[in-house]
């Protein structure tokens, strides 16, 4: 498993390797609930703009979200069998709704816990399999922070998130989860 974090983003400062520590757990608990093995993953921490643009480009929704994710075909000449994807984590979003859901580290953690969920398969079509998924998620996390792996992702509190005028789909369906 070969995790890159690329930082597009200006909102929040994020502590890197800690990023990649609890993206390598929380692939790990998706994939093996999955049976795959990771190639290449990237991570892309991107503002409430970038998400919106993504989202809009790629699933027809024009409002931004949480997180948005992409499986690949592995490289040739790398392993047969391995999994490759993005992961785009909306900064900005876990900056103004970390203070309400349990904390910036926890939310931001939540987003990639999702990313990876959907790239390991999870589906979140109906309400059954979005209450499902964020049960796993929830349980990963706890494992995670029970690891020592949740504090400490930002550097500094985020700046400049809090005056957004519009709230995405994903926060409005979130409350009803």
């Amino acid at each position: 498993m070969r995790i890159s974090v690329i930082n597009e983003q200006k909102v929040g400062r994020v502590r890197i390797p800690a990023l990649r520590k609890v993206t390598e757990f929380l692939l790990g608990k998706a994939g093996r609930r999955a049976g795959l093995q990771w190639g290449d993953v990237s991570v892309i921490l991107a503002d409430d703009a970038t998400c919106r643009e993504i989202n809009k480009a790629h699933l027809g929704h024009d409002c931004s979200t949480d997180v948005v994710s992409f499986n690949f075909d592995a490289i040739p000449g790398e392993a047969a069998g391995e999994l490759c994807g993005e992961i785009v984590v909306n900064v900005e979003q876990a900056c103004r709704l970390g203070p309400r859901y349990g904390g910036i580290d926890h939310e931001l953690a939540l987003y990639i816990a999702h990313g990876c969920d959907h790239l390991a398969g999870g589906e979140d079509d109906t309400v059954a399999e979005r209450q499902r998924m964020r049960r796993r998620e929830l349980e990963w996390l706890k494992e995670a922070a029970m690891k020592g792996l949740m504090p400490g992702l930002f550097k500094r509190y985020c700046s400049g998130s809090q005056n957004s005028e519009f709230r995405s789909q994903n926060e409005r369906s979130r409350e009803d989860i």
